[in-house]
């Protein structure tokens, strides 16, 4: 089985050249003999304790160097580890939000504290785990090492691998390189039953509107049927495996959409741009049901690395006001009405489709981001009726630090959206 897993991404712009850096971690299996099974064991029986420790002395510190002046003598006196290692764990444990963990990856950064080697049959990562004691670990070669050897070969660079509580490698790859700008924006909305996409021009006019990703819905909708059923009957060992099954079919169908998405940006020389979304505060079970099953933060995972593997650029935006944005006349309204699938404007009367019009606006506020120009509110328009988009825009400075003044007036935004 490969995991492959996108963890940060980076952008730096200087005009329209964009250098995107990218991380990664591929997990690889070992074949460690007993001996070293046992040392290896021991280790993370004492890291993980020691990391238990750390986090019980967060508390009362402020700043991530008060924390770690007041814990990086009391742990060299308790361990006897590296001193990258307990920087390592001093680290994690300052960013961990939990007051207690189970396990936890050890990181060993090469070429201090870590090493590889090769013989005839096998490849080895070294770990320097105590000052006089390094522990060499042969490596399943299996399609995860092939995937990380191709991704080597293909420009990637390891310089830490991590030691997992179930004894296996984590290999953390990073690569950087020049995206160039496209011309139109594709913006996307996710809404808890489909994903609405919307690509503009810079003059503002609307290319192509569709949905994405309604079977999710349907097939997620027949999983919750069953799960009741089988939560009435007491039946945990197939409700484990229902589990199992709806979290393969949602990764496998966000690939899909994923696919269908970078298509649409190529044929339409699009940069592709998502929400910012934040955490949503419970307001009832329905509403907790629909709402937090959403797989937003996976979904941009593979959306990150396919649009890195497709020299796409991807641009986050801020969420504010994409939903109560009118596109007709600029005004911003309370967001959507009773009838939540649409929008209805007080102002002018507008009546849209409200995951359309909230991907229109996630495409427009990725133009009015680019190339580091901060516009003045009471000139930015769009369209021909001069509709302001002013309410798109924080009042604070700060969060208008990428956009741009459009020179023109953008052209060709329709009243209305419909469903089709």
């Amino acid at each position: 089985m490969l995991i492959s897993k996108t963890l940060k991404c980076r952008v730096e712009s200087n005009n329209d050249k964009h250098i995107k850096g990218i991380k990664r971690a591929i997990l690889l299996q070992t074949i460690a003999t007993d001996r070293k099974n046992k040392s290896l064991k021991e280790f993370m029986r004492t890291a993980t304790a020691e990391s238990n420790r750390l986090l019980s002395e967060r508390k009362g510190c402020r700043t991530f160097m008060q924390f770690h002046h007041k814990t990086l003598l009391a742990s060299k006196e308790n361990t006897s580890f590296n001193v990258q290692v307990r920087c390592s764990l001093i680290r994690d444990a300052w960013k961990k939000k939990t007051s207690k963990v189970n396990g936890l990856a050890v990181k060993f950064n090469i070429p201090r504290n870590c090493k590889t080697f090769r013989t005839k049959s096998n490849f080895f990562v070294e770990l320097g785990m105590y000052p006089a004691k390094r522990v060499a670990i042969p490596i399943k070669q299996n399609r995860n090492y092939q995937r990380f050897q191709s991704l080597i070969q293909d420009g990637w660079t390891c310089k830490t691998f991590g030691l997992t509580r179930n004894l296996q490698i984590v290999a953390y790859l990073s690569k950087e390189k020049e995206i160039p700008r496209r011309k139109n924006v594709l913006g996307i909305d996710i809404n808890a039953k489909h994903f609405a996409v919307s690509v503009i021009s810079p003059k503002g006019k609307i290319l192509y509107q569709t949905y994405l990703g309604k079977d999710i819905w349907i097939k997620r909708k027949k999983f919750m049927e069953r799960r009741s059923l089988l939560q009435s009957l007491n039946a945990f060992k197939k409700l484990k495996r229902l589990k199992q099954r709806e979290r393969n079919f949602v990764k496998t169908n966000l690939g899909q959409i994923v696919k269908e998405i970078m298509k649409i940006a190529k044929r339409y020389d699009a940069d592709i741009a998502i929400e910012k979304l934040k955490k949503f505060s419970p307001k009832g079970r329905r509403f907790n049901k629909e709402v937090m099953s959403i797989p937003f933060y996976r979904f941009k995972q593979i959306l990150e690395q396919r649009c890195f593997d497709n020299d796409v650029h991807l641009d986050i935006v801020d969420s504010w006001h994409t939903s109560k944005w009118c596109s007709h006349c600029g005004a911003v309204g309370k967001g959507h009405s009773s009838n939540y699938s649409l929008f209805r404007c007080r102002e002018c009367g507008q009546i849209a489709n409200s995951d359309r019009k909230a991907s229109l606006a996630v495409a427009v506020k990725s133009l009015l981001e680019r190339d580091g120009y901060v516009p003045k509110p009471d000139i930015v328009q769009i369209s021909k009726r001069r509709v302001p988009v002013n309410g798109l825009l924080r009042s604070d400075e700060r969060s208008l630090s990428f956009a741009e003044h459009h020179t023109q007036p953008l052209e060709g935004i329709p009243t209305d959206f419909g469903h089709g």
